[in-house]
C-alpha cells in the first residue's frame, strides 16, 4: 500500500501543476492536489520523515487556508526537532492571529524546547487564565518542573486535574508530592482516593504499589500489583508481587500468583518439589520440555510422574518413565538419572541387566556414590548373586549407615539372600 502512495505521489507530482491535470468533472483540480498532498503526508509520517511531512502540510494550509494543516506541519517539525523552525513559523503565523490559542501552545512548547523555561511559564500561565484547558495546566506545569517550582508546578496540576480527572495528571500529581514535596502519606492517599473513585490502571497501579513498598507497607503493595495485574495481564507488574512475597516466604499467595500469571515456571517447579506436590511439577517439566525441549525437563517430568504416582507398578506408568528417561540418557550423562532408571528398572524387574548398566555408567562418573553402589547391590540381589551384593551393600553401610529406610530394607534383604536363577 505504501509503495502504491508513493508511485501515485511521484506520478502526479512529476506534473508541473494541478491546474495541468486534466480530471473528470466528478474531481476538481484543487481536490486531487489536496488528496496528493495529503497521501505524501501520510507516506512520510509512516517512514517517520516528518520534515517531509511537515513540508506537505505547509503546502496544504499555503493552498486551502486551513488552520488544520497548518497545526499539523507544525506537530511534525516538533517531532523533527526542528525547533527553530517551529518557533519560527508560529511567531510567524501569530502576528497574523494572535489569539489563536493552539498557536501559543507551540510557542510554549517551542520555548520549552529551547530551554526558555521562564518565559515558557510566563506564556503558560497567561494562556491557562484564557483557556481554563486542563492540558495547558499541565503545559504550565512542565514549565514549572523544568524550573524546580515543584509547589507551583502541583498547583497548576491541581487545577488541571479538577478540571478532568485525567489519569497522567493524577500520576504526576502523586509523583510530585511523594518525591518533591515530601508528603508521602498524603501522596498514598491521594493515588487510593482516585483509584477508588475513577478506577485503576497500568500507570497508577504499579505508582500506588511502588509507593506502598517504599513506605514499607509490603503487604499492600504486594496487592496492589497483584489487582493491577489482574487488571492487566500485564506480567512486569506480576513480577513486582512476587518479588515481594518470595521476600516474605508468603507462599500461599505466591503459588497461586506464579500459577496464574505463569511469569517464573522454573520459580514455581522449585516450590512445586519442595512441597512434594510431584503430579503438578510432572506437568509444568512437561509444558518446559515442550518449550525449548531440555532433556533436564523431560527427566524430571518422568521422574516426578513416577514420584506422584499411587500405584507404581503400572505397567504403561512403568513404560512412560522408562521410556523417557532412556532418551534423556542418549543426550545427556547425568549420574543421577542414569541410575534412577537403573535402579527403577531393577526393582521393578523390567530388564535387571540392563538396568545395571545404566548403574554402572552412573558409577563411572561418581564412583564413591553410596546411592549408585546401593543400587548395584541391589541389581546383584535380584540377580541371585548374593555374595556381590552383600560385599557391595556391607561398603554402603560403611560409608553413610543403615538409618536410612531403603538401605536398612536392602541390608536386610541381602543379608537373607538365596541364590536364584533369573533369566533377563
Amino acid at each position: 500500500m505504501i509503495k502504491f502512495f508513493t508511485l501515485i505521489i511521484l506520478t502526479v507530482l512529476s506534473v508541473q501543476g494541478a491546474s495541468k491535470i486534466k480530471v473528470s468533472n466528478t474531481v476538481t483540480p484543487i481536490e486531487l492536489s489536496e488528496e496528493t498532498y495529503l497521501l505524501g503526508a501520510l507516506d512520510a509520517q509512516i517512514r517517520h520523515k516528518y520534515m517531509v511531512a511537515s513540508n506537505y502540510f505547509e503546502m496544504l494550509y499555503s493552498q486551502t487556508g486551513k488552520k488544520e494543516f497548518l497545526y499539523q506541519s507544525l506537530r511534525m517539525l516538533e517531532q523533527s526537532k526542528e525547533i527553530s523552525k517551529l518557533s519560527e513559523v508560529t511567531q510567524k503565523e501569530l502576528t497574523k492571529t494572535p489569539d489563536d490559542l493552539t498557536l501559543q501552545r507551540f510557542s510554549i512548547i517551542a520555548l520549552l524546547k529551547n530551554g526558555q523555561f521562564g518565559h515558557a511559564s510566563q506564556e503558560a500561565a497567561a494562556l491557562c487564565e484564557k483557556s481554563k484547558v486542563a492540558s495547558d495546566y499541565a503545559l504550565s506545569a512542565e514549565a514549572f518542573l523544568k524550573l524546580d517550582k515543584f509547589q507551583n508546578a502541583y498547583y497548576a496540576l491541581e487545577k488541571g486535574y479538577d478540571l478532568s480527572h485525567d489519569e497522567e495528571m493524577a500520576d504526576r500529581l502523586s509523583l510530585i508530592r511523594y518525591v518533591h514535596l515530601g508528603e508521602k502519606r498524603e501522596a498514598i492517599e491521594f493515588l487510593k482516593n482516585h483509584i477508588e473513585k475513577y478506577g485503576n490502571s497500568k500507570v497508577l497501579g504499579k505508582r500506588l504499589g511502588s509507593f506502598y513498598g517504599d513506605s514499607g507497607d509490603l503487604d499492600k503493595a504486594a496487592t496492589m500489583f497483584e489487582q493491577t495485574y489482574t487488571l492487566t495481564s500485564d506480567p512486569l507488574i506480576a513480577q513486582e508481587a512476587i518479588k515481594i512475597y518470595v521476600y516474605q516466604q508468603n507462599f500461599d499467595k505466591l503459588n497461586p500468583l506464579l500459577e496464574k500469571s505463569g511469569v517464573n515456571d522454573l520459580l514455581l517447579l522449585e516450590l512445586y518439589i519442595r512441597d512434594k506436590q510431584f503430579d503438578k511439577a510432572s506437568l509444568l517439566a512437561k509444558k518446559l520440555y515442550k518449550e525449548d525441549q531440555n532433556p533436564l525437563y523431560l527427566a524430571q517430568s518422568s521422574i516426578f510422574s513416577y514420584e506422584a504416582s499411587t500405584n507404581k507398578s503400572d505397567p504403561t506408568l512403568l513404560n512412560e518413565v522408562v521410556e523417557g528417561l532412556k532418551q534423556v540418557n542418549s543426550e545427556i550423562d547425568d549420574p543421577m538419572y542414569l541410575n534412577y532408571l537403573g535402579y527403577l528398572m531393577i526393582e521393578h524387574d523390567l530388564n535387571v541387566t540392563e538396568g545395571m548398566g545404566y548403574v554402572q555408567r552412573a558409577l563411572k562418573i561418581q564412583p564413591d556414590s553410596a546411592y549408585y553402589l546401593d543400587s548395584l547391590a541391589w541389581g546383584h540381589y535380584k540377580k541371585g548373586e548374593c555374595a556381590q551384593a552383600l560385599k557391595l551393600i556391607k561398603q554402603v553401610e560403611s560409608m553413610i549407615g543403615s538409618d536410612e529406610q531403603e538401605v536398612k530394607e536392602h541390608l536386610n534383604a541381602i543379608e537373607k539372600c538365596e541364590i536364584k536363577e533369573i533369566k533377563q
